[in-house]
């Protein structure tokens, strides 16, 4: 993987043009393919805000969404850890996240998803309760706060992690 924990890699390869063509595989790519290009676009939007923006402007959202419930169980823990890092520290993108509907397969995947899966889905809705009232209310709403509790006790110890952020952005006021 080129890009993980390689910051001059996220950069050379985005400038190379590989994102757009990443987000095309998340449609037309083999069940390989689009696993790999959303574990591709997980690791360019980690830590790179540049990336984040770059990615969510080429449409990667819709079938990121889209693989949390179509993908094999390693395309959706990827899907999810791509959602995950695309809603760290940007309101629009958390946005745009919430409005292509991706709460409610998120909060599946932390009872119907892989140990990965569920470590994921819980660092996206971790993310996309920061600081946004209007997703706390719909990560709520969809049923997201009994599986939350549920991984205090049941899921690894990065779930475990993981699911206590969430809850605590959850319960936060933004003010």
């Amino acid at each position: 993987n080129l890009a993980a924990n390689n910051d001059k890699n996220k950069v050379t390869i985005a400038e190379a043009g590989a994102i757009p063509p990443l987000v095309n595989l998340l449609t037309s790519g083999t069940a390989i393919a689009k696993k790999n290009a959303a574990g591709a676009l997980w690791s360019l939007a980690d830590n790179n805000d540049k990336n984040k923006v770059v990615i969510s402007r080429a449409g990667a959202i819709p079938p990121l969404v889209s693989l949390l419930t179509s993908g094999t169980a390693n395309a959706k823990e990827k899907a999810a850890a791509a959602l995950w890092h695309l809603a760290y520290n940007n309101y629009e993108i958390q946005v745009a996240i919430a409005e292509a509907g991706a709460i409610p397969p998120l909060v599946n995947l932390l009872t119907s998803g892989t140990a990965d899966a569920k470590e994921n889905a819980a660092g996206a809705l971790w993310n996309l309760a920061a600081n946004n009232d209007k997703n706390k209310v719909t990560i709520a709403e969809a049923g997201a706060i009994p599986p939350l509790v549920n991984l205090l006790t049941s899921g690894t110890a990065i779930a475990k992690e993981k699911a206590a952020g969430a809850l605590w952005n959850l319960a936060a006021n933004n003010d």
